[in-house]
């Protein structure tokens, strides 16, 4: 049985970060708005976010369901169906979110401070760093 999942322990503060590290992970064009339907092949748990990836637009990953970030007081949650993570997206699907979205962080930083972006991996580590 598939139902969404709520990940309230990983949230995403900016916006605009946001939208750029979902573009970093092949998803260019989500949905904006306020409580947008997410739309899924169980109708029992009817949910709704503010930015929305359409499963019909995702090409290649037959989504059960769409994919929705959901605004509150800590930033966005995403909220994802599990079958979709288990057997589409990757259970690592949020952690790799989270990756791209602390990357255009620090692009960000750098730029505002005309320094340039530093990666190095550690073992499974990635440490970016801010070079001026």
């Amino acid at each position: 049985m598939s139902k969404y999942m709520t990940f309230e322990s990983q949230s995403f503060p900016n916006r605009e970060l946001l939208l750029e590290a979902l573009g970093e992970c092949g998803f260019a064009s989500p949905t904006q708005g306020s409580n947008l339907p997410l739309e899924g092949w169980d109708t029992r748990d009817p949910q709704t976010a503010d930015i929305v990836i359409r499963r019909r637009d995702v090409m290649g990953l037959s989504l059960l369901g769409d994919i929705g970030f959901q605004k509150t007081v800590k930033g966005y949650v995403a909220i994802i169906d599990d079958l979709d993570l288990a057997h589409r997206l990757g259970k690592d699907f949020v952690i790799r979110l989270q990756n791209s979205y602390h990357e255009a962080t620090a692009r960000k930083m750098a730029k505002k401070l005309g320094g340039t972006l530093i990666q190095e991996r550690v073992g499974k580590t990635i440490k970016i760093r801010v070079k001026f």
